[in-house]
């Protein structure tokens, strides 16, 4: 494979780019989606034993990750209220603590495998459907969950249920067939078959009006009349497998899909008018051709239609016709998936089950190319192939069932050191020849399973325990290692810490949580002490960096404002709008990067682009004042915001596909990693060939 680096002069303002293209992941499919509408948190579930909570209120961003034990991934998700419950084969129904990330409570229905379950209305009941047939009613009153009522058992798996509007019916669907109960005495009240008996429903949806619409294995989608459990509609929307229905909060709105084709369709509610009657139907109003591979879920969140499946991208796109926007999330993982050796120029790659040590190539300029002026407009590039390519030095395995969380590199490439959720391990690397050696006698008790991974440039390493939020402190000798300190920061971490930032020396941390808190804590001696909270915002922290002086911190949120902090001044000396970069209503700012040699520059990436930031002129006293959109300048006093602070403006920007991480490997040289969309998917079957009007 050729590797390519964007090379420019190394002058003021150029920079050298090392485009890693070799990092590839096996996609995780998307097994089930479930919005709560009160957190404005979409809970996912895929084919990993995991379940993503990605934050909706402003860009999605993927805010935290519960991990499941091995062999028992999620089958089906949903809310009451911020409660959030799931199903699994095993014959598990557990309710989750968001904030804790572990399980709250445990219930076996059956002890057989649960495929469905759905909140009533009234959010006190659920209900379980099971694989023997069995239809369990369980309270989750008092935030509990209790036995309450079984159901007649049913002939064949219960694969989909739903609760109507009162919640005083149930609609199940199964092999054949589509059954109405009645939820409070757990008896049927209407069977409404289907066009043949090997038929199976995937899918089902209720609406306020009686109406109940399903989805099944011969492509149809199907309207009853739930009153008297008569068929309104029928129609062949899909040539296979129906897996997904969902309908928008008016319920004007059908969207479908599933497996052939893969397409995303959407009808709409029209009342149609013959002489002298009316009638409402669904008609065809637009589709979407967002996936390659069949859809598993569907969810529709203000108009925007939210659709995973085989491929295990999230994909967002819109229900109107005249707003056809496509973002897509790559299932990456949560957290630094590189780490950069820069005295060495080596990279370690962290993948679920193995690290990779890359070397990265180099770029010999010849001498007419030196001798060469550059006088090129702002955002140029010039394409070099490399002299020396990358070159893969080694690979660290782990079982299968464990999943590495966080690894690191030390700068001067001595050590490695990686998590996964049950041990950590320290690693010795030797060069010339190239040996590693793990640490195994005589290590600290301290050295505990950790979430972030740091080494800094004077031989220490840092660990954070998840289970506390306590960073632990260690000093490196050449073959041992010496337990130092720790830092609680639970006192002002309350929440899950998903961003931390270690400055190079160690003198400098910054923390940011689920729940919007920024800390920072500054070196003293051997201790770090608290030194201040940033001003709380509205959106979640969906990146942050601390400069290499430790005097600025920047933070970017998930409405795309971009704010600098002075540390010293303790006041912003730098904000911008919101949605200063047009993309960044669909896609966070996951990453920043700030240039040593010029402080007015800022570097900051979206999964589709690097962008190039400058610090324009002062803002006057309106700008400063922007009421609406900061709650951190309108209710805090005058001090939080400097006399002299500064917006920022767009100079350049480079396209990328799934850019998953940028850092500096020198002053003058960048190194970011992305992948295509073609090697992400390459691991699965052939996508479905669909024959287009006017082609071959």
């Amino acid at each position: 494979m050729t590797d390519i680096v964007k090379k420019e002069p190394q002058q003021v303002g150029k920079q050298q780019v090392h485009n890693v293209r070799f990092y590839t992941i096996k996609p995780r499919g998307i097994v089930s989606l479930a919005y709560s509408k009160k957190s404005k948190c979409l809970a996912l579930s895929r084919e990993t034993p995991t379940i993503e909570l990605w934050n909706m209120e402003f860009a999605p961003y993927l805010d935290r990750i519960i991990h499941l034990p091995p062999d028992a991934p999620v089958e089906s998700l949903t809310w009451a209220g911020n409660r959030l419950f799931s199903v699994d084969l095993t014959g598990k129904l557990i309710e989750w603590d968001v904030k804790s990330l572990k399980a709250r409570q445990e219930h076996s229905p059956t002890g057989n495998a649960l495929w469905c379950l759905d909140v009533n209305p009234a959010e006190t009941e659920i209900a379980v459907g099971s694989e023997e047939g069995h239809i369990n009613i369980l309270s989750i009153e008092n935030d509990e969950i209790t036995y309450k009522t079984l159901f007649n058992k049913q002939k064949g798996r219960v694969l989909c249920i739903k609760f109507d509007k009162t919640g005083k019916k149930l609609v199940t669907g199964t092999e054949g067939c589509v059954r109405i109960w009645n939820a409070l005495k757990g008896t049927t009240l209407h069977t409404m078959t289907l066009s043949a008996k090997d038929v199976i429903v995937w899918s089902l949806q209720v609406l306020s009006d009686n109406t109940i619409i399903a989805g099944d294995s011969a492509g149809f989608v199907t309207v009853w009349n739930a009153e008297n459990a008569t068929q309104i509609d029928s129609t062949r929307v899909l040539d296979k497998n129906v897996f997904a229905v969902a309908v928008n909060e008016n319920e004007d709105r059908l969207v479908c899909s599933g497996m052939q084709p893969p397409l995303i369709r959407v009808f709409s509610k029209t009342q149609i008018r013959r002489e002298e009657s009316s009638s409402e139907r669904w008609i065809k109003f637009v589709q979407r051709d967002a996936h390659k591979h069949y859809v598993k879920s569907l969810v529709v969140i203000d108009g925007q239609i939210v659709s995973g499946g085989l491929d295990g991208i999230l994909t967002i796109t819109s229900s109107e016709r005249m707003q056809a926007h496509l973002s897509q999330h790559a299932p990456f993982l949560k957290g630094s998936v590189a780490s950069l050796a820069a005295s060495e120029k080596l990279l370690l790659l962290r993948y679920p089950n193995s690290l990779h040590l890359w070397r990265l190539g180099s770029v010999a300029p010849s001498d007419e190319e030196k001798k060469k002026t550059f006088k090129q407009p702002v955002g140029h590039a010039e394409e070099l192939l490399l002299e020396q390519p990358p070159q893969k030095l080694l690979q660290l395995n782990v079982k299968e069932k464990n999943f590495i969380q966080a690894a690191a590199i030390s700068p001067d490439a001595n050590w490695i050191c990686y998590s996964t959720l049950a041990e950590l391990r320290l690693n010795r690397v030797t060069r010339d020849p190239l040996k590693v050696e793990r640490l195994v006698k005589d290590l600290p008790e301290e050295l505990k399973p950790a979430s972030h991974v740091f080494f800094s440039k004077n031989g220490r390493l840092a660990l954070l325990n998840p289970q506390n939020n306590q960073l632990s402190w260690f000093v490196l000798k050449e073959n041992s290692v010496i337990y130092q300190n720790s830092v609680d920061l639970s006192a002002h971490c309350k929440g899950t810490i998903s961003h931390l930032v270690v400055s190079p020396v160690g003198e400098c941390l910054v923390a940011g949580t689920s729940d919007n808190v920024i800390a920072v804590w500054k070196r003293h001696g051997n201790e770090f002490k608290h030194l201040l909270n940033l001003p709380r915002y509205r959106a979640g922290t969906s990146a942050l960096t601390i400069a290499d002086d430790h005097r600025r911190v920047v933070v970017a949120y998930a409405d795309g404002r971009l704010v600098e902090y002075d540390l010293a001044k303790r006041c912003f000396t730098c904000e911008t709008d919101e949605y200063l970069i047009p993309d960044t209503r669909h896609h966070c700012i996951n990453g920043i990067s700030l240039d040593p040699r010029n402080p007015n520059i800022f570097l900051v990436n979206t999964e589709t682009n690097l962008y190039v930031l400058e610090r324009n002129q002062q803002l006057g006293e309106e700008a400063q004042g922007v009421g609406n959109k900061s709650k951190k300048l309108d209710k805090l006093k005058p001090s939080s915001v400097g006399s002299s602070s500064k917006g920022l403006s767009l100079k350049t920007q480079l396209s990328r596909e799934h850019l998953v991480h940028v850092s500096r490997l020198s002053p003058n040289e960048l190194v970011n990693v992305s992948i295509s969309t073609n090697n992400l998917l390459a691991p699965l079957p052939p996508p479905f060939q669909r024959k287009k009007f006017g082609a071959a």
